[in-house]
């Protein structure tokens, strides 16, 4: 009878366990709340190192869900001016000294922005990570300190994200990424993104600090720092068109 007993204990403690598992689409579900707010503003400064410079940019940027958003670079006087509106995958940016708008299409895309490592590829990724591919958890472990679910991610037959691949480690209790491993189709390892000083806002949590490294090129990074963040703010439409990208 206690064996019996102990059986069925047993069983039903096994049924809890797993039963209580998290899901990794639920774990996407939580990720894409985090990193995609309704709205967002923060004044940015862009950091580019390369072996023996650096050279820093600032702008200020707004955006509102996944489809929209706009910067305006501020610094250096040379770069003062120059704009970029994004509305779902389309691109433009402004020039200030030809005072003219030039769509960003095609070829064009894989070019680096502003001298940085990030693509205008990059800057026209504006889907939820669940939207554009499936998924697997392949491990938990320790990343600095932290128990994280290692996740990778393939693209779904049908979707082109800039990114066929990517392997993500993510927070188990907060459901943010630290890193992100991106690779072409070859699954060539083409860039990875470290993510920093996560702060809390709305009961989201979203980095305040990003670092992306090139490794086709040699010691090559750019950092993205955000001063003064408001996530699920107003913004008016009025920001987000070609009329306020070409206002001088």
């Amino acid at each position: 009878m206690k064996k019996t007993l102990f059986i069925v204990m047993l069983i039903i403690s096994i049924l809890f366990v797993y039963g209580e598992q998290i899901t990794v689409e639920e774990i996407l579900d939580k990720i894409d709340f985090n990193m995609t707010p309704e709205s967002l503003k923060y004044e940015g400064e862009m950091i580019i190192s390369r072996p023996g410079r650096e050279m820093v940019k600032k702008f200020t940027s707004y955006g509102v869900g996944t489809n929209k958003s706009y910067m305006e670079f501020t610094y250096p006087p040379r770069d003062r001016g120059t704009k970029y509106l994004r509305i779902d995958n389309d691109l433009w940016m402004y020039l200030p000294g030809a005072s003219r708008t030039v769509k960003i299409s095609g070829h064009m895309l894989r070019q680096s922005m502003m001298g940085s490592d990030f693509s205008y590829e990059d800057q026209t990724e504006n889907q939820g990570l669940k939207d554009q591919y499936e998924a697997k958890i392949l491990n938990e472990e320790i990343y600095e300190d932290k128990a994280v679910y290692v996740i990778e991610l393939r693209a779904k037959e049908g979707i082109d994200p800039v990114y066929f691949m990517q392997k993500i480690w993510v927070d188990k209790e907060k459901f943010i990424y630290y890193k992100a491993e991106l690779f072409g189709r070859s699954e060539k390892l083409l860039k990875e993104m470290f993510f920093y000083e996560y702060t809390k806002i709305n009961e989201k949590y979203y980095p305040k600090k990003m670092k992306i490294e090139d490794n086709l090129k040699t010691d090559s990074y750019t950092e993205i720092i955000m001063h003064n963040l408001e996530l699920d703010i107003n913004i008016p439409a009025s920001v987000f068109t070609l009329q306020n990208l070409e206002r001088k």
